[in-house]
């Protein structure tokens, strides 16, 4: 139901009045200058990069108590829509992001090659051109985040042929990759069949990933199902979930009989907790259909997050490994994993009533995004407690501007520096050459680290598709109709009988639903929905 103007008005005065409120407050968060600690000496002092932290060594996870699992969007105090003020630079408007997937990020995965034989099994290697190449095993991992790529896609731009090659891989991906025993299996033949392997935590976790990304487009019941099998084998005591130590272990044997150690070092992986968070929970826990699924969904997150403060966290930095607080230049020491558990645990606590790490996250966040930016662009990773290595693969360089902008959605106090580094990003990461997508990274200053051959695989391997790609052109987009003071458009394919009553959500953000458009009907996954625009504002 659409809102009146004047109610609008009215909920708007209020919205403005506690936010006034909450700015005089104890709990109001304090600007990137008053963040305290010593200037970076890896940063340009003449920048407006920030400092280091010097926090304490290993704070304990803030208290969590009970959580708000009917209504994560009841508009909880302490977080608020606040509007954008001053001008737009034209590369951060919404349509330029929307653009810039259509037209740079599109074209690799709309090749006919992208879809494999039969289609829908994605081949997971293919060269720079876009034609298979290298090693032809499946990953499921990698057909996963190619349905990502399509069922946001269609989120974005409402492309019924997006949809539809979803669909083809959630098919290949339920048939082959869910082993019977439990779990997905980590790899494929080229034929479907499955080659045996360790059943590792965030394997797992990404494997729902497109399950997740596609039911939460089409609301499709057996990609609602196989994704909670996942989600109940990972919190399963007697598989992966460790009940001493609240935590997800590492893996698993084949048989799930066995625990397995990633890297047999004897430390437990920051993943195998982090990913599972991203790659579903978060996206799909407030549209799933039963409210105790939601309740218990939104348990998991809180037990998840407070498991990453708790195990991973020293610093300021979320380190890889349990093991290996304090020591750089280890597995996954880098400004794309800590950022991308910020940003996490940012979007996690605003679904939790008593929002516990709220006043913890205000006292961090903040300093970590302006560490991880040289002035121009993002930064790869700490390298110790004062330098940083410039540069940055394109994961890392999306996650932190991920943050970024949903921390601007609040503070604006980033437009500058997102500006600088969208147009890097739109400059010296898109592959112009050969059919587009973008390069593995970029060098200190500015260049591609790597343009290879036409065969090269370099930009769809084992761990590179169209995911981070795909969420980077919508958490942008989205973010530019914020600044913009415009509504944000996003499709959906549900139902007929559930177009007028299906949860609809802008991606992990709040916000308000303006209006929803019914359009055409749409043949996707083996069943006909009809295509729904839901255009929302207010957005935080």
């Amino acid at each position: 139901m659409n809102l009146t103007s004047s109610r609008r008005a009215v909920l708007f005065s209020l919205v403005l009045v506690m936010a006034l409120v909450a700015a005089c407050g104890d709990d109001a968060p304090p600007s990137p200058s008053d963040a305290g600690g010593v200037l970076d000496a890896g940063v340009n002092p003449n920048s407006d990069a920030g400092v280091a932290d010097t926090g304490a060594a290993d704070a304990a996870a803030p208290d969590a108590g009970a959580g708000d699992a009917s209504s994560p969007d009841a508009g909880p105090s302490g977080y608020a829509h606040v509007p954008a003020t001053g001008a737009v630079p034209d590369v951060l408007a919404g349509d330029r992001w929307k653009t810039h997937w259509v037209e740079d990020v599109r074209p690799f995965w709309m090749q006919d090659d992208a879809l494999g034989t039969p289609p829908g099994n994605y081949p997971t290697f293919r060269g720079r051109s876009g034609r298979p190449a290298g090693r032809s095993e499946r990953r499921p991992r990698m057909i996963s985040r190619q349905i990502y790529a399509y069922a946001m896609g269609y989120l974005l731009t409402g492309e019924a042929a997006l949809l539809e090659r979803a669909g083809l891989g959630v098919r290949w991906l339920l048939d082959h990759a869910v082993d019977p025993r439990g779990g997905c299996h980590e790899r494929l033949r080229e034929d479907g069949s499955a080659l045996e392997g360790p059943k590792y935590a965030q394997d797992t976790a990404y494997c729902a990933l497109g399950m997740a990304a596609w039911f939460f487009v089409t609301r499709d019941p057996e990609a609602e199902a196989a994704l909670l099998s996942l989600r109940d084998l990972l919190f399963d005591p007697s598989t992966f979930w460790d009940a001493d130590a609240e935590r997800i272990r590492d893996g698993r044997s084949p048989d799930l009989l066995s625990e397995v150690d990633q890297e047999q070092d004897g430390g437990w992986e920051l993943v195998a907790q982090l990913d599972a968070i991203n790659a579903f929970l978060l996206l799909a826990q407030p549209v799933l259909s039963e409210e105790s699924r939601r309740a218990e969904a939104l348990d998991d997150l809180r037990r998840l997050s407070d498991a990453m403060i708790r195990h991973f966290w020293q610093d300021g930095i979320f380190w890889g490994v349990s093991t290996k607080k304090g020591q750089y230049r280890t597995r996954h020491v880098d400004f794309g994993h800590t950022l991308k558990a910020y940003w996490m645990l940012l979007e996690v606590d605003k679904r939790l009533s008593d929002h516990p790490f709220q006043q913890w996250l205000d006292e961090h966040v903040d300093t970590w995004i302006a560490r991880a930016h040289d002035g121009q662009r993002w930064m790869k990773r700490p390298t110790s407690a004062t330098q940083n290595e410039g540069g940055s693969d394109w994961w890392i360089y999306a996650e932190a501007e991920q943050m970024a902008a949903t921390r601007n959605l609040a503070s604006g106090a980033y437009t500058d520096r997102l500006a600088s580094s969208g147009q890097a990003w739109l400059d010296a990461y898109v592959d112009r050459q050969w059919n587009f997508e973008v390069f593995t990274g970029l060098t200190p200053q500015g260049q591609p680290v790597y343009q290879g051959p036409p065969n090269d695989t370099f930009k769809c391997n084992e761990w590179k598709n169209g995911y981070h790609s795909t969420e980077h052109a919508l958490v942008m987009y989205l973010h530019g109709r914020h600044l913009e003071g415009l509504s944000a458009p996003l499709y959906f394919a549900v139902p007929e009988d559930t177009v007028e009553t299906f949860v609809a959500r802008p991606y992990y953000f709040r916000g308000s639903e303006l209006e929803r458009t019914t359009g055409s009907t749409v043949a996707a996954g083996g069943r006909t929905l009809r295509s729904v625009q839901v255009s929302f504002t207010d957005l935080y």
